[in-house]
């Protein structure tokens, strides 16, 4: 599960060591997170990062397929951490150590700055290469501008 740090004026949230997929409960341990750099006072940074193979594999679709009837609210959710992450009043930096796929890379595009190893890992969006469409509000992240 997510982590939160705090190094002076800079936080690190750690999304952990696993796949780091967007599962419900990882989502709200995210958000209680950037609620936590939200309340804090004087001037902050965010630095999101990840141990492992992983920033992050995007979309929970094993938890998805069991759940099919939260559909709707399960991709209103993501957007909503999305949306939270790219409106946050500091700067943020997604430094990305390993794999970003599908909502993972959203995530990182959500960031003000992204810098990746260049040794390890792919950045990608796998719905581009396979013809899914995305939804409204991720395909706002997608595009310059």
């Amino acid at each position: 599960m997510p982590t939160l740090d705090r190094q002076d004026a800079v936080f690190l949230l750690e999304l952990g060591d696993g796949e780091n997929r967007f599962h419900p409960d990882w989502i709200a341990s995210v958000d209680a997170a950037l609620e936590q750099v939200e309340q804090a006072e004087g001037p902050r940074a965010l630095v999101t990062t990840a141990s492992g193979k992983f920033f992050s594999n995007g979309l929970d679709l094993d938890w998805l397929s069991g759940h099919s009837d939260q559909h709707e609210s399960y991709i209103l959710g993501v957007h909503r951490l999305l949306a939270r992450v790219l409106a946050l009043p500091v700067i943020t930096v997604a430094a990305l150590q390993g794999h970003t796929f599908a909502a993972g890379a959203m995530l990182s595009l959500a960031h003000d700055f992204r810098v990746m190893r260049a040794d390890r890992g792919f950045w990608c969006l796998p719905e581009a290469d396979i013809g899914l469409p995305f939804t409204r509000g991720m395909s706002r992240w997608c595009r310059p501008g």
